[in-house]
């Protein structure tokens, strides 16, 4: 399951969880204890996964969870439930109109970046074997993202093919589709350990254009 849909998933539970958890007793205060805790640690759940969502500190969902978590609502804690969950419902309205999607390509973005600081290192320590596994994975996991983005079926599809794909749809210049071969090559001689088929150039070249595509891409 792609990271967007994992997060959606997510956004649907817990509004799902505020159903019951919304509603007070006949005093209109939380039932007991237990009820007041569960909202609680629900309030938090849905506050971490709005923060999750929305990096920007000034976004408004940002702001209006931090509100809402901060205010002292004592035995009427069910209602920031309520109150939270309709937060909640609208993000989920963004969410299918494609803004988890961008949420994911950054955090991917994030985590590549940190993969290809370690192959960095390495090469810097002179492993070009292991810079080279390292770089040629996180290479080839861009490629299929950016692919998925441009509505090319990926799933069992070759590397090769896929940069073909791109170039044909013109995501790929002629001279990066070039170089994605250059790295698509590293790929694969990493991945069957065949170290005397590649140096430290071609890895250097590798990271280089990965990063490019993550920045072009997915970084935005």
């Amino acid at each position: 399951m792609a990271l967007e849909e994992r997060i959606e998933l997510r956004i649907a539970q817990l509004i799902e969880q505020s159903r019951l958890l919304a509603t007070g007793n006949n005093a209109g205060q939380s039932i007991d204890e237990r009820h007041r805790g569960e909202c609680s640690a629900w309030l938090t759940s849905a506050q971490n996964l709005i923060y999750i969502v929305c990096s920007d500190t000034a976004s408004p969902y940002r702001q209006k969870a931090d509100a809402v978590v901060a205010r002292e609502w004592g035995y009427m804690i069910h209602e920031g439930v309520a109150e939270l969950s309709a937060v909640l419902r609208s993000l989920l309205l963004d969410a299918k109109a494609g803004l988890l999607a961008s949420v994911a390509d950054q955090a991917r973005a994030e985590t590549f970046d940190d993969f290809l600081d370690h192959a960095d290192a390495y090469l810097a320590d002179k492993r070009v074997k292991e810079a080279g596994v390292i770089g040629g994975v996180v290479f080839e996991d861009t490629v299929r993202r950016i692919c998925r983005k441009q509505a090319i079926i990926e799933k069992d599809i070759k590397l090769d093919q896929l940069i073909s794909a791109l170039s044909s749809n013109g995501t790929f210049s002629g001279v990066k589709a070039k170089r994605a071969r250059s790295a698509a090559h590293v790929r694969t001689k990493a991945s069957h350990a065949q170290w005397d088929e590649f140096d430290q150039s071609d890895v250097e070249a590798t990271i280089a254009l990965t990063r490019e595509i993550i920045a072009a891409f997915l970084d935005a």
